[in-house]
């Protein structure tokens, strides 16, 4: 299956989630082995339950990269993009825990 078989929103949208572990800064999604890459990046630096979620984005996206359909492979992406969502919402909860803040109420 190529890198180009699932949705081009999802793969923006997963690469922005990670784009802080992206080694560059581009309009284009990145290849389908970047993502992956970054996302192996990402639960190398975290440990816990952060750790888990993006251990969780990895192990979806290695699938959605071999899915014999593109129904499947946009399902996995879409996955890997939610499991992205909630490690960085975690991240941001645990940052304004070790800070002694308040934690706010995410936006809907």
């Amino acid at each position: 299956m190529s890198e180009s078989a699932f949705s081009r929103a999802t793969a923006v949208a997963v690469a922005e989630a990670v784009r802080p572990w992206l080694s560059t800064d581009v309009d284009e999604p990145p290849p389908a082995a970047a993502i992956v890459a970054a996302l192996r990046t990402a639960e190398a630096e975290h440990s816990g339950h952060q750790r888990d979620l993006w251990g969780h984005a990895v192990g979806n996206a290695t699938c959605a990269m071999t899915a014999q359909d593109n129904h499947s492979a946009r399902w996995l992406w879409a996955t890997v993009l939610d499991y992205a969502r909630l490690a960085t919402a975690a991240n941001r909860a645990a940052a304004v825990t070790l800070s002694g803040g308040v934690p706010e109420p995410a936006p809907a």
